[in-house]
């Protein structure tokens, strides 16, 4: 039987690397092994877990109430208005860390917090000094009259709008601004310590120019009188708008007064003295200007964002428990988001979590009450 030629020739020596084995789909069905699960990104896993979190119906049974709890039971250093106004400005904000932040960011809210004015909403000062509040009320105004403190008052939807503020922090902030002259400060600091308890301003009191660098400056705001011809005919369901249709559709289309008039914007909430700054001071006179403006704070609607915010996030958080309320602790934990980077840091400036309950309990959004297992719990009410 003839040698084949392999077994002539030899093997050769070269180095022979090992085949590749056959796919599933070309050795068979039978023995191809399942195709390996995809895995979830991290953004998918958080997205969920964030979702299941909305969804999940925190707290199945209702908390102990065992009666009302104070919002500052043991401080006992705090007898009167002025020393309670001072403790709630020093603890509306965290320190700013040294570290964990940008240099831009650190900026940011060093600006931010130095842009706040020094009130305190009366609503959080009612929180504070518990148990009387004709009495608070009637020390602020005894203070009022004695020129020791200023009543604020903004025209805006909801219950934040007055607030007081100690007379040298007013005059302190008005000597620092730059945009308004040397004779306007010292003749509206005068007229400020011979009024201590004035909101609106009298037609003599300021010339038409000092009146409008007060406006400019955030010092005076337009004031809305309340006759019918200038209010808005706005039903409820139509109050978030700047006019009613009702109002609208009495007047032709492309006028004025088809969008509410010159005051639209004031008499829905907003603005600061809009209308007597669309004039040229030679367009207006005191008889008519100085009676439409009244005191104001600059900054002072930034204030009341920031804590209509955190209210806001109060009530959000609350809504959704099944009863509407929580232990303080969880609801605190939840607002701090665990450290640096949590909700009051991205969202609220790092504002104090003391400070927002203050703001929500004097704004008669919540209710503290004791549970005597897990500490106090918050109520939403309304």
């Amino acid at each position: 039987m003839p040698q084949s030629i392999r077994s002539i020739l030899g093997y050769s020596n070269r180095v022979r690397k090992p085949s590749r084995p056959a796919s599933p789909a070309k050795r068979g069905s039978g023995t191809s092994s399942p195709s390996p699960r995809k895995r979830a990104t991290p953004n998918r896993d958080g997205a969920r877990k964030k979702k299941k979190e909305e969804e999940e119906d925190y707290f199945q049974d209702r908390l102990d109430d065992n009666g009302f709890a104070q919002l500052l039971a043991d401080e006992l250093t705090l007898r009167d208005v002025v020393q309670a106004m001072r403790y709630i400005r020093s603890r509306m904000f965290t320190p700013v860390p040294e570290r964990g932040f940008s240099s831009t960011r650190t900026a940011e809210l060093h600006a931010f917090r130095a842009s706040m004015p020094p009130i305190v909403t009366v609503g959080h000062l009612n929180a504070i000094l518990s148990g009387n509040p004709t009495r608070v009320e009637r020390e602020a105004v005894e203070l009022q009259r004695r020129g020791v403190l200023r009543r604020v008052r903004i025209e805006r939807r909801g219950g934040q709008g007055e607030g007081l503020m100690e007379a040298p922090e007013l005059e302190k902030l008005l000597l620092g601004t730059d945009s308004v002259s040397t004779e306007t400060k010292r003749t509206f600091t005068k007229f400020l310590r011979e009024n201590p308890t004035v909101q609106q301003l009298p037609g003599d009191a300021l010339t038409d120019g000092q009146a409008d660098e007060l406006i400019r400056a955030g010092f005076l705001t337009s004031f809305a009188h309340a006759d019918p011809s200038s209010r808005l005919n706005m039903r409820p369901e139509e109050r978030t708008t700047l006019v009613s249709i009702d109002h609208v559709s009495r007047h032709a289309s492309g006028s004025v007064s088809a969008v509410g008039g010159h005051n639209a914007i004031h008499l829905s909430g907003g603005g600061s003295g809009a209308m007597a700054l669309s004039r040229t001071p030679s367009s207006y006179s005191s008889s008519s200007l100085l009676h439409e403006l009244k005191l104001a704070i600059p900054g002072h609607g930034r204030h009341l964002k920031l804590a209509s915010a955190c209210v806001d996030w109060v009530r959000e958080a609350l809504g959704r428990t099944r009863w509407g309320e929580c232990p303080e602790s969880w609801l605190k934990e939840r607002f701090e988001g665990g450290g640096l980077y949590g909700p009051r840091w991205k969202d609220f400036w790092g504002v104090e979590w003391d400070w927002v309950l203050g703001e929500a309990v004097g704004l008669g959004a919540v209710e503290i009450f004791k549970t005597g297992s897990v500490g106090r719990g918050v109520r939403a009410l309304g």
